[in-house]
């Protein structure tokens, strides 16, 4: 199984229902379990430690982020290009790891993340960049990160205001819904795409996901997606698992 997280298993620091117990009940029946998350802000350690805070048993091993898959990417399309960043600290140091170039001086290309840290300054160094024609990536396309007083601006919404001011897409968007970034978690799992169930909350995201990479999908209620929504009914006659919350999926799942 592979699982969403911010939406799904937690909102800000706060675990979601269930979640604590759903992950414990994999562990005890020796389902293998992984995260898959848009969220770059933070590095798979990063959020493997904030989600011990919140008593959630996920290793960094088990942590896919769409940052790190981003930096795989790039360090195979880009090698040793320098690429200028807008994105966490978090964010750069996964890149590094991945072995991407991130540098202030003579970038090569732009790369946009989840950036908490953005300034005036930097996104007009990336669109000035961009305006000069160098290739354009995100980690993710999410426009917004669900959080406890609502949603905040994540790489969608840099991305949108960096279309208006330059003209430029992104040539590439990494992270969900593209099915290479959970093929690649499965990959490194050891899990057959026919034995995967993909958990979200979104359906333009989880659900398309679980749909174009061709696994079976479960959407969990109550987060960006809300009971009776009539963009359910499509993917639902597609196989779709649809639950209230976290404690319906463990007893369909485990009992």
């Amino acid at each position: 199984m592979i699982l969403d997280l911010d939406g799904t298993l937690v909102l800000g620091d706060r675990p979601l229902p269930g979640s604590r117990e759903l992950l414990l009940g994999l562990e005890e029946a020796g389902v293998p379990f992984a995260v898959l998350t848009n969220n770059s802000s933070l590095s798979a350690r990063d959020h493997a430690a904030r989600l011990a805070r919140m008593g959630l048993p996920v290793l960094p091993e088990r942590l896919f982020t769409s940052g790190a898959f981003a930096g795989r990417e790039l360090a195979r399309a880009l090698p040793g290009r320098p690429v200028y960043l807008l994105g966490t600290p978090s964010l750069a140091a996964e890149l590094a790891e991945e072995g991407v170039w991130v540098s202030e001086d003579g970038a090569e290309a732009v790369l946009v993340g989840f950036d908490t840290t953005l300034t005036y300054a930097r996104l007009a160094r990336a669109a000035a960049l961009l305006q000069r024609g160098v290739p354009f990536f995100a980690t993710h396309p999410d426009p917004a990160c669900p959080a406890p007083e609502g949603f905040l601006p994540d790489a969608g919404a840099i991305l949108a205001l960096l279309e208006k001011a330059t003209g430029r897409r992104p040539d590439r968007v990494f992270g969900k819904p593209d099915p290479a970034f959970l093929w690649h978690a499965a990959a490194r799992l050891g899990l057959p795409r026919e034995d995967l169930l993909y958990v979200g909350d979104r359906l333009e995201v989880d659900a398309a996901l679980a749909q174009a990479a061709g696994v079976r999908g479960a959407l969990v209620l109550g987060g960006a997606t809300r009971p009776g929504d009539p963009r359910l009914a499509p993917y639902v006659r597609e196989g779709l698992l649809v639950v209230e919350d976290l404690w319906a999926l463990k007893a369909r799942l485990l009992g």
